[in-house]
């Protein structure tokens, strides 16, 4: 292996090294040198000054880090929107469960609904109503509504810290195929923790009923019950110990 004697760049001391190495360094100024061989001829070798060089390679990096930093921030704003989103959606949603309902401010009373939230609560349960009720459709019938869903009732069950609001609805089915064929269902739709101004914490509607056949060989059914004292017993009744109860 050739052994390379050049001078120092820096304080002009001898420098050994060989042909393959990759750097040396000057025991005298203690600098480091890279070692680079002409191109043209390759007999000779540079020697670079190792700290002009390392700026010189930040130079290149720069635009790569730059790229990088502006694609974590690119990527923070997206998710932070993202996540944003999902949290004001999940806070809509979840505002109808216990722990985000003010407790303090629950409706005790039927009598303390508004005319206007009473027609906004009617419309809010009636479209709760096709979503579990539509007449299901077989070879030999077709069953839908006919005609207005309308409320029978509106009970509110309360006791401390907790309430029910329960409309029952009552709702007439025609088959299109028999148009004498008409059913009439009524529906509990219930509500549970709903503060007083109720249009802006309504939302966890549930139909809480069986199977109700329309058709005498059990084909074709919908949810509900027969009666209105059935749908009361059902929903409103099996409620009312230990709560105070009012209707409208």
């Amino acid at each position: 292996m050739k052994l390379i004697e050049k001078k120092c760049p820096n304080c002009g001391a001898s420098l050994s090294f060989n042909e393959n190495d990759k750097s040396c360094a000057c025991q005298y100024c203690k600098r480091t040198f890279e070692i680079e061989r002409d191109t043209d001829n390759l007999d000779k070798f540079i020697l670079v000054y190792d700290a002009m060089r390392k700026p010189f390679k930040m130079f290149f990096l720069i635009p790569v880090i730059f790229i990088f930093v502006v694609a974590i921030i690119i990527f923070a704003v997206i998710f932070g929107s993202f996540k944003k989103t999902k949290s004001d959606n999940i806070s809509i949603y979840e505002k109808f469960h216990d722990e985000f309902v003010d407790k303090e401010n629950l409706l005790t009373d039927a009598s303390e609904i508004s005319n206007t939230d009473m027609d906004l609560i009617d419309s809010f349960a009636k479209a709760e109503i096709p979503q579990v009720a539509e007449g299901v459709i077989d070879g030999n019938h077709s069953f839908s509504i006919d005609g207005d869903i309308n409320r029978e009732k509106l009970y509110v069950l309360y006791t401390e810290k907790h309430n029910y609001v329960i409309l029952i609805l009552k709702a007439t089915y025609k088959d299109f195929f028999h148009q004498e064929d008409r059913k009439i269902v009524y529906l509990p739709v219930i509500y549970e923790n709903i503060e007083k101004n109720v249009v802006s914490s309504l939302g966890n509607a549930k139909i809480d009923a069986p199977q109700y056949f329309l058709t005498d060989d059990q084909s074709t059914f919908v949810y509900g019950y027969a009666s209105y004292d059935e749908a009361y017993e059902n929903s409103v009744a099996r409620f009312t110990e230990g709560f105070k109860v009012t209707e409208r």
